[in-house]
Protein backbone atom coordinates (compact mmCIF):
# COMPACT_ATOMS: atom_id res chain seq x y z
CA UNK A 1 0.00 0.00 0.00
CA UNK A 2 1.33 3.40 -0.96
CA UNK A 3 1.11 6.15 1.67
CA UNK A 4 0.81 9.66 0.28
CA UNK A 5 1.59 12.78 2.28
CA UNK A 6 -1.35 15.20 2.07
CA UNK A 7 -0.18 18.70 1.24
CA UNK A 8 -2.02 21.98 1.13
CA UNK A 9 -3.05 22.76 -2.47
CA UNK A 10 -2.38 26.46 -1.87
CA UNK A 11 0.90 26.74 0.05
CA UNK A 12 2.24 23.18 -0.33
CA UNK A 13 2.86 22.60 3.38
CA UNK A 14 2.17 19.09 4.72
CA UNK A 15 -1.07 18.59 6.63
CA UNK A 16 -1.22 16.49 9.79
CA UNK A 17 -4.41 15.38 11.49
CA UNK A 18 -5.04 13.16 14.52
CA UNK A 19 -8.69 12.61 13.68
CA UNK A 20 -10.53 11.09 10.75
CA UNK A 21 -12.01 13.96 8.83
CA UNK A 22 -13.16 14.35 5.22
CA UNK A 23 -11.85 17.94 5.28
CA UNK A 24 -8.14 18.81 5.43
CA UNK A 25 -7.17 22.05 7.16
CA UNK A 26 -3.87 23.80 6.60
CA UNK A 27 -2.77 25.47 9.84
CA UNK A 28 -0.23 27.52 7.89
CA UNK A 29 -2.46 29.38 5.41
CA UNK A 30 -5.96 28.39 6.61
CA UNK A 31 -6.98 26.68 3.37
CA UNK A 32 -9.48 23.82 3.68
CA UNK A 33 -9.88 21.21 1.01
CA UNK A 34 -11.35 17.80 0.30
CA UNK A 35 -10.04 14.93 -1.81
CA UNK A 36 -12.83 13.08 -3.54
CA UNK A 37 -11.35 11.86 -6.78
CA UNK A 38 -9.53 15.20 -7.00
CA UNK A 39 -8.59 18.20 -4.90
CA UNK A 40 -11.32 20.77 -4.22
CA UNK A 41 -10.64 23.89 -2.16
CA UNK A 42 -13.67 24.70 -0.01
CA UNK A 43 -15.44 27.98 0.62
CA UNK A 44 -15.41 28.09 4.45
CA UNK A 45 -16.66 30.46 7.11
CA UNK A 46 -15.74 30.34 10.81
CA UNK A 47 -18.08 31.81 13.41
CA UNK A 48 -16.71 33.67 16.41
CA UNK A 49 -17.59 32.90 20.02
CA UNK A 50 -19.49 35.43 22.04
CA UNK A 51 -17.23 37.05 24.60
CA UNK A 52 -19.00 35.38 27.55
CA UNK A 53 -18.77 31.83 26.20
CA UNK A 54 -17.32 29.30 28.70
CA UNK A 55 -14.00 27.61 27.99
CA UNK A 56 -15.27 24.16 26.91
CA UNK A 57 -15.42 25.32 23.32
CA UNK A 58 -15.71 23.38 20.10
CA UNK A 59 -16.50 24.14 16.47
CA UNK A 60 -19.32 22.20 14.82
CA UNK A 61 -19.41 22.01 10.99
CA UNK A 62 -22.54 22.65 8.94
CA UNK A 63 -23.25 22.77 5.23
CA UNK A 64 -25.16 25.95 4.42
CA UNK A 65 -26.80 25.66 1.01
CA UNK A 66 -28.27 28.57 -0.86
CA UNK A 67 -31.38 27.06 -2.40
CA UNK A 68 -34.58 27.80 -4.23
CA UNK A 69 -37.71 25.99 -3.08
CA UNK A 70 -40.88 25.94 -5.16
CA UNK A 71 -43.96 24.50 -3.46
CA UNK A 72 -46.21 23.30 -6.28
CA UNK A 73 -48.89 21.72 -4.14
CA UNK A 74 -49.30 20.67 -0.54
CA UNK A 75 -52.23 19.03 1.17
CA UNK A 76 -52.51 18.34 4.87
CA UNK A 77 -55.06 17.25 7.40
CA UNK A 78 -55.57 19.22 10.56
CA UNK A 79 -54.79 22.71 9.40
CA UNK A 80 -52.41 24.65 7.24
CA UNK A 81 -48.91 24.45 8.59
CA UNK A 82 -46.88 25.36 5.56
CA UNK A 83 -43.90 26.77 7.39
CA UNK A 84 -41.78 27.28 4.31
CA UNK A 85 -44.45 29.07 2.34
CA UNK A 86 -45.20 31.30 5.32
CA UNK A 87 -41.50 32.18 5.33
CA UNK A 88 -41.60 33.20 1.66
CA UNK A 89 -42.74 36.63 0.53
CA UNK A 90 -46.49 36.97 0.95
CA UNK A 91 -48.45 35.39 -1.87
CA UNK A 92 -45.50 33.52 -3.34
CA UNK A 93 -45.13 29.77 -3.44
CA UNK A 94 -41.39 29.94 -3.97
CA UNK A 95 -38.39 31.60 -2.47
CA UNK A 96 -34.69 31.47 -1.82
CA UNK A 97 -33.32 30.40 1.51
CA UNK A 98 -30.29 28.91 3.20
CA UNK A 99 -30.79 25.29 4.17
CA UNK A 100 -28.54 24.19 7.04
CA UNK A 101 -27.39 20.59 7.34
CA UNK A 102 -25.18 19.44 10.25
CA UNK A 103 -21.99 17.89 8.87
CA UNK A 104 -20.70 16.13 11.99
CA UNK A 105 -21.84 12.88 13.53
CA UNK A 106 -24.81 13.29 15.87
CA UNK A 107 -28.05 11.64 16.94
CA UNK A 108 -30.85 11.83 14.36
CA UNK A 109 -33.19 13.83 16.61
CA UNK A 110 -30.46 16.37 17.33
CA UNK A 111 -29.60 16.47 13.62
CA UNK A 112 -33.24 17.12 12.68
CA UNK A 113 -33.77 19.83 15.28
CA UNK A 114 -30.59 21.72 14.38
CA UNK A 115 -31.32 21.53 10.64
CA UNK A 116 -34.86 22.84 11.11
CA UNK A 117 -33.98 25.51 13.68
CA UNK A 118 -31.10 26.99 11.69
CA UNK A 119 -33.00 26.83 8.37
CA UNK A 120 -36.07 28.60 9.77
CA UNK A 121 -34.06 30.91 12.07
CA UNK A 122 -30.61 31.50 10.52
CA UNK A 123 -28.04 31.83 13.31
CA UNK A 124 -26.53 35.29 13.77
CA UNK A 125 -22.78 35.23 14.23
CA UNK A 126 -19.64 37.22 13.59
CA UNK A 127 -16.82 35.65 11.61
CA UNK A 128 -13.14 35.18 12.29
CA UNK A 129 -10.16 34.11 10.21
CA UNK A 130 -9.11 30.90 11.99
CA UNK A 131 -9.99 28.40 14.72
CA UNK A 132 -7.38 29.62 17.18
CA UNK A 133 -6.77 26.79 19.66
CA UNK A 134 -10.38 25.61 19.67
CA UNK A 135 -10.88 22.01 18.41
CA UNK A 136 -13.39 21.24 15.67
CA UNK A 137 -15.60 18.21 15.25
CA UNK A 138 -14.78 16.11 12.18
CA UNK A 139 -16.80 16.71 9.04
CA UNK A 140 -18.26 13.32 8.17
CA UNK A 141 -20.89 14.41 5.64
CA UNK A 142 -19.69 15.24 2.16
CA UNK A 143 -21.12 18.11 0.14
CA UNK A 144 -22.98 15.77 -2.24
CA UNK A 145 -24.60 13.97 0.69
CA UNK A 146 -25.60 17.28 2.26
CA UNK A 147 -27.37 18.33 -0.94
CA UNK A 148 -29.40 15.12 -0.78
CA UNK A 149 -30.19 15.79 2.89
CA UNK A 150 -31.57 19.21 1.96
CA UNK A 151 -34.66 17.39 0.67
CA UNK A 152 -35.03 15.73 4.07
CA UNK A 153 -34.93 19.14 5.75
CA UNK A 154 -37.63 20.60 3.46
CA UNK A 155 -39.94 17.62 3.93
CA UNK A 156 -39.35 17.56 7.69
CA UNK A 157 -40.16 21.25 8.04
CA UNK A 158 -43.39 20.83 6.11
CA UNK A 159 -44.38 17.57 7.79
CA UNK A 160 -44.02 18.71 11.39
CA UNK A 161 -47.19 18.85 13.47
CA UNK A 162 -49.85 20.17 14.00
CA UNK A 163 -51.04 18.94 10.61
CA UNK A 164 -50.58 15.52 9.04
CA UNK A 165 -48.90 15.79 5.69
CA UNK A 166 -50.74 13.89 2.98
CA UNK A 167 -49.19 15.23 -0.18
CA UNK A 168 -46.28 17.51 -1.02
CA UNK A 169 -45.13 18.44 -4.52
CA UNK A 170 -42.10 20.69 -4.59
CA UNK A 171 -38.90 21.47 -6.46
CA UNK A 172 -35.61 22.11 -4.71
CA UNK A 173 -32.56 23.57 -6.43
CA UNK A 174 -29.29 23.92 -4.49
CA UNK A 175 -27.20 26.69 -6.05
CA UNK A 176 -24.11 26.49 -3.88
CA UNK A 177 -22.85 25.12 -0.59
CA UNK A 178 -20.50 26.61 1.97
CA UNK A 179 -18.97 24.86 4.96
CA UNK A 180 -19.69 26.85 8.13
CA UNK A 181 -18.07 26.14 11.47
CA UNK A 182 -20.28 27.44 14.28
CA UNK A 183 -19.08 27.95 17.86
CA UNK A 184 -20.56 25.70 20.54
CA UNK A 185 -19.73 24.89 24.15
CA UNK A 186 -19.93 21.49 25.81
CA UNK A 187 -22.33 21.29 28.74
CA UNK A 188 -23.90 18.47 30.76
CA UNK A 189 -26.94 18.83 28.50
CA UNK A 190 -24.80 18.50 25.36
CA UNK A 191 -23.56 21.04 22.86
CA UNK A 192 -25.00 24.53 23.19
CA UNK A 193 -24.61 27.35 20.61
CA UNK A 194 -22.13 30.03 21.69
CA UNK A 195 -22.37 32.65 18.93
Amino acid sequence: MQVIQVKCPKCGNPIYSKQKDTVFYCTTCGTMHIRNGGVQVLDVEIGDFNKNAPQDRVYVPFWRMYSTVVINNVRSEGGGFQKLTSWFREGDNSGNLFIWVPASEMEIERFKNMAMDFTLNPPPYNTRMDFGTVPRLPTVMRQEEAKEMADFVVVTIEAEKPGVLQYLDYTLTVHDAKLIYLPFVSTQQGLVPAF
